[in-house]
């Protein structure tokens, strides 16, 4: 099953840096469009496609330890008060062919954890059609590779850690790299590098609200 997630829009919204060229690629057609109220409705469409017109996210400070590149973000859902904690990196190569970076996301949200990949392009289905899955290879650090089948969100952009993170952030922490690779539809494979480190620091928040520890 795909998870239900709009991938290109939650990094939008957990990490406005990976986002940056994404966003202004959809700036740039509401602009084209010709007439006003079609402009207008535009970007109002966007703003509401990327929660922009609801609560936004804070920056997480106070974190202590070093917590490397990781970006640290927080808001609160005003329907139940609940707390979602977003970490987000930017990959240090690896990116689309338009040019857009992979980006790492682990995040806390109604108080379960996730961990997601987000290739900024189609990735297509290595699945059925009532199990939508995506081929990834992925190693930390100098341990031995390996191919599992991750779930695909629902704009196939994003490629979810099959199972429960927890038990492979625990590895992660130990490192201070993560790479990653597939290969989205009609394309050659995309290997995406992250320099991780800061990892254990920066999972702090996440942890604290997800209640779970290393």
């Amino acid at each position: 099953m795909k998870q239900v997630l709009l991938a290109s829009v939650m990094l939008l919204v957990s990490h406005p840096a990976l986002a940056k060229n994404s966003a202004e690629s959809e700036i740039a057609a509401c602009a084209a469009q010709r007439g006003s109220l079609e402009r207008l409705q535009c970007y109002d469409d966007l703003a509401e496609a990327l929660n922009l017109n609801g609560p936004q996210t804070a920056e997480v400070t106070g974190v202590e330890g070093n917590t490397g590149k990781w970006d640290i973000r927080e808001k609160i859902n005003p329907i139940d008060d609940s707390k979602t904690v977003v970490l987000a990196l930017e990959a240090e190569t690896g990116q689309n062919r338009w040019g857009n970076k992979v980006g790492l996301v682990i995040r806390c949200q109604s108080n379960k954890t996730e961990m997601y990949i987000v290739w900024n392009d189609y990735l297509g289905n290595d699945g059925t059609y009532d199990n939508e899955v995506k081929y990834v290879l992925t190693r930390i650090g100098d341990a031995k590779s390996e191919t599992e089948k991750w779930g695909l969100s629902t704009d196939s952009k994003a490629t979810f850690t099959p199972g429960s993170p927890i038990p492979r952030l625990k590895k992660m922490v130990k490192s201070d790299s993560f790479v990653a690779q597939t290969t989205p539809y009609n394309e050659s494979p995309v290997t995406a590098v992250f320099n991780i480190s800061g990892l254990e620091a920066a999972l702090s928040p996440v942890m604290k609200t997800c209640g779970w520890s290393l």
